[in-house]
């Protein structure tokens, strides 16, 4: 199985409460993930009636300026808005700057507004910077736990996720036992020959619940 071979943490594997999902490329892989964490954050109340921020309070995401600009799109999609969404600082390796993101949530909390979702690149499309995924990870868990609930951390590694099927670059899966959703795209460095990106969530429910619509057929 992918998530065996890339050495990813078994709450990602279905027989856990996550498990995985195809999608064509990592840019809807993000739009899901937003999705869920909306609903999450908002206890389902932004699919009923639709987004009104000013009822559930303004939802606020965060990512590196370095990441892929499928995070801001994702953000309009969701009904975030561009206003909503905080480009974080990088350092000399382009890896974004933990205190910078630190500062940034705790400022939007200040002035009244929900921090939600914090998107991480495991190798970015322009220069292959490595967002600290460790420090990412325990920033948002530490951070957790108000009224509001967990900020959603989602792990872009469409670029550079397929080299963890080598052993000796495991390393850069570090970090990922803390995140809520991570994905990949095996039509990279796999070679698969359709448009194929493997989306994992933590809790299958969470995106279940935000995008499932049943029907007796």
């Amino acid at each position: 199985r992918l998530c065996e071979l890339l050495g990813l943490p078994s709450r990602f594997m279905s027989g856990t409460a996550g498990g995985g999902v195809i999608q064509d490329t990592a840019s809807s892989a993000v739009v899901c993930a937003m999705l869920a964490a909306r609903e999450r954050v908002t206890s389902g109340q932004s699919n009923r009636p639709g987004v009104d921020q000013s009822a559930t309070g303004t939802l606020v995401a965060y990512t590196s300026n370095q990441s892929h600009s499928s995070v801001e799109k994702a953000a309009r999609i969701a009904g975030i808005g561009d206003m909503n969404i905080r480009l974080i600082d990088v350092d000399e390796v382009f890896a974004m700057r933990v205190e910078c993101l630190e500062n940034a949530i705790k400022q939007d909390r200040e002035a009244g507004r929900i921090p939600f979702f914090v998107c991480a690149t495991m190798g970015t499309t322009s220069s292959l910077a490595m967002d600290p995924l460790v420090e990412i990870g325990n920033l948002c868990g530490n951070l957790c736990g108000d009224l509001h609930g967990d900020i959603w951390l989602h792990v872009d590694a469409a670029m550079a996720g397929t080299a963890t099927v080598c052993e000796e670059f495991r390393s850069i899966n570090e970090g990922l036992e803390k995140a809520d959703s991570y994905c990949f795209n095996p039509h990279k460095w796999m070679f698969t020959n359709f448009d194929c990106n493997c989306f994992y969530v933590a809790d299958r429910g969470a995106l279940t619940g935000a995008l499932g619509i049943q029907r007796e057929y």
